[in-house]
């Protein structure tokens, strides 16, 4: 699911911005699919949008358990893709909805024009 969502957003995502952008974006998206692959379990859906200066990402899944950022420990081997997260986004969020939640993230500062959004449907494992 990872390597997918990062392919597709690359692809999408090349003639709109810059490749430092490109690069950020797609690390945060692949830190929120994985920790939906990781945590919700079940079906996501991946939206990804250029808007009002930024590359909007966001992912659905039918998990109601909202992540959060877990505090530096130079000795975990996990838990660090939420400070990925922070550290490479504008701003970041989670909106709970009925059926579950949509992490989101803006990535950015970018000069690209208005694009329609990229939709990746995971199918349940």
């Amino acid at each position: 699911a990872c390597r997918t969502a990062r392919h597709e957003l690359t692809r999408f995502l090349t003639p709109l911005v810059d490749d430092v952008t490109v690069g950020d974006a797609t690390l945060v998206l692949h830190e929120l699919v994985a920790n939906g692959v990781d945590h919700a379990h079940t079906p996501m859906l991946v939206t990804a949008r250029v808007r009002d200066g930024a590359v909007r990402l966001r992912v659905r899944d039918g998990s109601v358990v909202r992540g959060r950022e877990q505090p530096y420990d130079p000795t975990a081997t996990r838990g660090r893709g939420l400070q990925i997260v922070g550290r490479l986004s504008q701003r970041w969020g989670v909106r709970r909805h009925h059926g579950g939640k949509t992490t989101w993230a803006d990535v950015g500062p970018v000069g690209a024009r208005p694009a329609p959004d990229l939709h990746l449907v995971r199918p349940a494992s």
